[in-house]
């Protein structure tokens, strides 16, 4: 019979889970939806009707809000076991054929796309399943939400089936997902794990750090498609310092702040709209590639970066309301007056002959630098209450 010592020293089996092997899966995961967002982008970039936008930005919130849906599962129930760890992964496979789905146009694969989404709630429909089957705390909870997850599911695939209201039926599985969805339980018998706000702050950082790389990266590629000229530098420099700014803008407070329970769907839906406008301010960008540095941008271009920048300023600001960090007032006034400047900026930019490409683009700068700067030392001067 082998000693304790000879115990101690065999090898763990390379398949056996640890916390920081999910830490690395869930930054693989992370980056398979940024991935994702990319190609989306790619495809927004390229895409005139508005009708078809609107449809590839309703892709990118349900895919988002799969990952916020996984995301809020593991931070519960924190699973780790190698079965969950294969769920993830084939998550991550079937998001990738969303994606590829959705690049084309909703018009054009929506059986396929309707399909494969209700096979992403699926897979949450398991995890929670399993979760159920295990008993113990929230073993209640999970099991309701593994039903109305595969009823949501199952609602996905009956719409790749009814073409003519395949919309609404999308929205109802949508929404049928989320219920009964809830931070806290109704009663001593469906206790629910306590929320690990720590992981969950960490995430959604983490998510949005990826989107602001993501939003470089996609000005970075279009300019690598042809010749660099002098506007293309110009538009790297100003996507690069502008992406540094928000992600200042952000770090210095968010992460740190947590956020007031009773305000958790209102500060989830708000990282939602940051992050789509970080975006939406790369996809702007990079339409000013091959313009010329003196030539004056057209009215749709400056408008939309205009846009995205704005309603990333204004949702912060709204998103501090939402956290524990306190005085609220200082930092509020700020932002939503950066978003006031950015439109003021856009629209001068837009109505006068002479700015051209360089002087709006360094405008819209110049505003979001001060913003990081000012607001790097309103934090200073904040505190973060305690839990309530």
């Amino acid at each position: 019979m082998p000693s304790l010592d000879v115990e101690r020293q065999r090898p763990r089996s390379a398949l056996q889970p640890t916390p920081q092997l999910r830490a690395w899966l869930e930054l693989f995961y992370d980056l398979v939806f940024v991935a994702a967002i990319l190609v989306l982008s790619d495809a927004v970039a390229h895409l005139e009707p508005p009708n078809r936008v609107l449809w590839v930005i309703a892709v990118f919130v349900a895919l988002w809000f799969v990952w916020l849906q996984t995301t809020l599962f593991t931070n519960v129930f924190r699973v780790q076991d190698m079965t969950h760890q294969i769920l993830v992964l084939a998550q991550m496979f079937v998001v990738i054929l969303v994606t590829m789905e959705a690049h084309e146009g909703v018009v054009h694969d929506a059986i396929a796309l309707s399909l494969t989404y209700g096979a992403l709630i699926a897979i949450v429909a398991i995890m929670y399943w399993r979760s159920a089957r295990d008993g113990g705390a929230g073993a209640r909870y999970a099991a309701t939400r593994s039903y109305f997850l595969l009823a949501s599911a199952v609602v996905f695939g009956v719409a790749a089936a009814v073409p003519v209201v395949r919309g609404l039926v999308w929205i109802f599985a949508f929404a049928l997902s989320f219920g009964p969805f809830r931070w806290q339980p109704r009663s001593n018998v469906d206790r629910i794990p306590d929320l690990d706000e720590h992981h969950l702050a960490e995430r959604m950082g983490a998510l949005t750090i990826i989107v602001c790389g993501e939003a470089f990266v996609k000005v970075a590629i279009v300019v690598s498609q042809g010749a660099i000229e002098d506007v293309d530098i110009v538009a790297l420099a100003f996507q690069f310092i502008l992406t540094f700014a928000i992600w200042l803008s952000y770090f210095v407070d968010f992460p740190e702040a947590g956020f007031r329970r009773p305000r958790l769907s209102a500060w989830i839906v708000l990282h939602l709209v940051v992050q789509l406008g970080i975006a939406g301010s790369a996809i702007g960008v990079s339409a000013i590639i091959r313009t010329e540095p003196f030539e004056h941008l057209p009215a749709s271009t400056i408008l939309a970066i205009t846009a995205a920048l704005a309603t990333v300023y204004l949702a912060l600001g709204l998103l501090g309301l939402c956290t524990r960090r306190v005085p609220v007032r200082p930092l509020l006034v700020l932002r939503i007056s950066t978003s006031v400047a950015l439109v003021s900026v856009g629209v001068a930019a837009w109505l006068i002959p002479w700015v051209d490409l360089v002087a709006g683009v360094a405008a819209l700068t110049v505003v979001a630098v001060i913003h990081a700067v000012i607001g790097a030392r309103l934090d200073a001067q904040t505190t973060v209450a305690d839990r309530a």
